[in-house]
C-alpha cells in the first residue's frame, strides 16, 4: 500500500470552507488526475485544499484507474472515505504532516511516506473528535 497527498481544488477554483455543502459530495467517490496515476486500489490518499493549504480526508483507492471523457481530468480513481472533516476552517495545515506547501505546486498528487500519513491520520482525527 502507498500513500499519497492529493491536491482538490485550484487557484481559480478553490474548494469552499464547507465544501461537502456545494456539491463536492462526488469527491468522497472519486477523484480525478491529469495523467494515468501510479495509484492501485489499497492505495489511501489524503485530500489537500490546495488554495487553503490544508489537509482534510482520508480515503482509500478502491478501483484501478479509468479513462473518462474530462478535458481537464481524463484519469479518475474510485475511492470511499475513511476520514472526512466537512470544514476547511478547522483542518490541520499541510505543514502538520511534514509537507511544506511548495512541494504541491503544480502537482496533482506527491507520494507520501508512512510517518507523513501516520502524521494525517493523527492531524484530522484530533480534530475529528
Amino acid at each position: 500500500m502507498s500513500h499519497w497527498l492529493k491536491a482538490l481544488g485550484h487557484a481559480r477554483g478553490p474548494l469552499p470552507a464547507r465544501w461537502l455543502e456545494d456539491g463536492s459530495l462526488r469527491s468522497l467517490r472519486r477523484t480525478g488526475f491529469p495523467r494515468r496515476p501510479r495509484i492501485v486500489p489499497g492505495d489511501r490518499l489524503v485530500y489537500y485544499a490546495s488554495v487553503w493549504q490544508r489537509v482534510f480526508a482520508i480515503v482509500e483507492v478502491v478501483a484501478d484507474p479509468e479513462q473518462v471523457d474530462h478535458p481537464r481530468w481524463p484519469w479518475i480513481v474510485r475511492v470511499e472515505p475513511l476520514l472526512v472533516l466537512p470544514d476547511l476552517d478547522v483542518a490541520p495545515p499541510v505543514e502538520a504532516i511534514g509537507i511544506a506547501p511548495r512541494s504541491m505546486s503544480q502537482q496533482s498528487h506527491i507520494r507520501l511516506t508512512v510517518d507523513q500519513y501516520e502524521r494525517a491520520v493523527e492531524a484530522l482525527a484530533s480534530v475529528a473528535g
